[in-house]
């Protein structure tokens, strides 16, 4: 009987040990290994997502970047403006990982959009690549680095924007990184 019992527990044990699911990747440090010579790979920093290869940023609700030699991309499920249509927020969730996202806020210097504008540039922004797995970010802009974002055309009336942004971040681990070639193209409420 005490066997049985101990053979369950193990059992139940190794079951639920088992499906545990890693849920983000936020990379790794490549082993040196000593007396060999150092050979120059590419490598990505996080694991490639195939959603990433065919998603431009053009379609709308898309958005991506890249940081290093990683692709991110997702689409945009929420964009809004404020009343004075001097600044919108706009976020959702990566293609890769539903455990993870981006939130971008953008800050109108001195214009609006209440018409037709193109290659309008804010560098006061917010960016947020988060992670709700674990209660944090995997990156994040800082009011004291530069972060620009560039709206390069807004049609008032269908609402549509699209742009670009790009600048630097802080990881989580607090080491700094930068995101380059971002795109968006967002319908705002």
């Amino acid at each position: 009987m005490v066997r049985l019992v101990i053979f369950l527990f193990l059992l139940l044990l190794l079951t639920q040990v088992s499906c545990n699911k890693e849920y983000s990747f936020e990379g790794d440090d490549v082993p040196v290994v000593a007396d060999t010579i150092p050979v120059p790979v590419v490598i990505n920093e996080f694991p490639v997502c195939p959603a990433c290869v065919a998603n431009t940023g053009a379609s709308v609700s898309e958005w991506n970047f890249k940081s290093r030699n990683s692709v991110f991309c997702g689409k945009a499920d929420t964009a809004i403006i404020n009343l004075e249509r001097n600044a919108f927020t706009f976020f959702g969730p990566s293609s890769c990982s539903k455990d993870s996202g981006i939130v971008i806020t953008v800050y109108l210097e001195g214009d609006s959009l209440n018409r037709d504008i193109t290659n309008l540039t804010s560098s006061h922004n917010a960016f947020y690549y988060y992670d709700r797995v674990a209660p944090s970010y995997i990156f994040i802009s800082q009011a004291n680095s530069l972060f620009t974002v560039t709206i390069t055309s807004y049609n008032h009336q269908s609402r549509i924007a699209t742009g670009t942004f790009h600048g630097n971040v802080i990881r989580a681990n607090g080491n700094g990184a930068g995101i380059e070639s971002g795109k968006f193209t967002v319908k705002l409420l």
